[in-house]
């Protein structure tokens, strides 16, 4: 497996922008319960219980050319997600080659990389630096941003207090004005009201005018007929179709009027201790993952199984949990016909730093030939705050304990003094 990162503009002969050659992306999920850390902990080091190879993606194979917007189709679980998180190497591919001429920018978690703890206006200059754009860049930038987001008023806020609806204009706002040359979106254009809905596409319009290469994911099929000349359709981590957009998305919607209607997971979302939308979790706190599922008519949930499955940049494997749900889970008002709830909590999350995947999976059963429903992935960044002095991939509670020889002390006691030294 390889990944090939971006070539210099002025190097660049070739007329394709990005080329998937035969990737394949697999997980391993094992179903096991673990009770207490400890066996989380041996775990990471002896895997044990029943393991399933899940292949969110195989063999796929296609080319995008400069300046050309792709768009990505399918249902949840298709890939979609997992796709975009190679392009952009959250993720590395199992199998194959990825390359790509030009610089990537990407928006799949809009407003990834904020410090909560930091003003609109910081932020703004904190993201400009990840991009590679000096100060001075961005304060040329500046007041078009602000006044893009809509956010005059509060840019000196700590993002903290934000809304949901603050935070994400404010990360579109920046990633549209980064003069990106390849530009990864992933449906974000349903962000705020009509109105900055309309001036988003607007502006990614006018990015693909410029030469922008744009691959655009979004459940709007007609979103994506209106935005991208070719398109491909996933189903089931395989390509099934690539090819002139209003084709593609034609076949896509015959596929959605053959199925029958299943049961499907709505969203995932990482979140804090009092249900706020969180994409960074600072290291020994609790982790809460919430999700919404949507139970047609009257199925029973007694034949579902629900999967949480935490695996670490690499696609190491760190936790897993199969759980049955409850014979009946109640209706949630006001969010829609059939939309239910759950959650669950992670207790004291002991990695030290890095990025985490959140898969979670919907399936008929949690033994021999587990029949997948759906699944769908988030990321929250793990920050090592208080860590000095830490190495490794665990923060776990610790301390050293010793004696001091009475000679080394001013007691005249002849008994040694113990001493301790204690940290995470």
């Amino acid at each position: 497996m390889s990944w090939h990162g971006h070539e210099d503009r002025s190097s660049r002969s070739s007329d394709i922008a990005i080329e998937f050659r035969n990737v394949s992306r697999r997980f391993t999920l094992r179903h096991e319960q673990r009770s207490s850390f400890q066996d989380w902990f041996v775990g990471l080091l002896r895997p044990r219980g029943r393991a399933e190879e899940f292949w969110a993606l195989r063999d796929i194979t296609f080319s995008v050319r400069r300046g050309e917007a792709i768009g990505i189709l399918g249902r949840n679980g298709a890939g979609k997600s997992t796709l975009l998180k190679l392009l952009t190497r959250v993720l590395e591919p199992t199998g194959g080659e990825i390359i790509t001429h030009g610089q990537i920018h990407a928006m799949l978690e809009l407003g990834a990389g904020f410090h909560p703890e930091l003003s609109g206006r910081d932020n703004v200059f904190l993201n400009g630096s990840l991009y590679g754009f000096s100060r001075k860049q961005m304060d040329e930038r500046f007041d078009e941003i602000v006044s893009f987001a809509g956010l005059e008023r509060f840019i000196n806020t700590p993002v903290k207090h934000f809304s949901s609806g603050m935070f994400m204009r404010l990360g579109f706002a920046i990633a549209v004005h980064m003069d990106p040359e390849i530009l990864v979106i992933d449906e974000v254009l349903a962000v705020g009201d009509s109105a900055f809905q309309r001036k988003g596409y607007e502006a990614l319009q006018r990015l693909k005018a410029g030469g922008s290469t744009i691959v655009f994911v979004s459940h709007n099929a007609e979103q994506v007929r209106s935005f991208c000349e070719r398109s491909v359709l996933l189903v089931n981590g395989k390509m099934l179709d690539i090819g002139p957009t209003d084709e593609v998305v034609d076949h896509y919607n015959r596929m959605l009027q053959e199925e029958v209607v299943d049961a499907s997971i709505l969203r995932v979302r990482a979140i804090d201790e009092d249900a706020v939308v969180i994409d960074r979790l600072e290291s020994g706190q609790d982790l809460g993952v919430e999700v919404l599922l949507r139970l047609p008519g009257e199925q029973h949930t007694s034949a579902l199984f629900i999967a949480l499955d935490l695996y670490d940049r690499q696609g190491l494997h760190l936790f897993g949990r199969t759980s049955e749900l409850p014979d009946s889970l109640p209706l949630i008002d006001g969010a829609g016909p059939d939309t239910r709830r759950i959650r669950a909590s992670l207790r004291g999350l002991p990695l030290a730093e890095g990025t985490v995947t959140i898969a979670v999976t919907l399936q008929r059963s949690a033994g021999p030939g587990v029949d997948t429903v759906d699944r769908q992935e988030t990321a929250v960044e793990i920050d090592p705050v208080g860590m000095a002095g830490s190495r490794g991939m665990l923060r776990l509670d610790n301390n050293w304990d010793w004696e001091v020889p009475p000679a080394l002390t001013d007691e005249p006691s002849p008994n040694f003094r113990l001493s301790r030294w204690t940290g995470r």
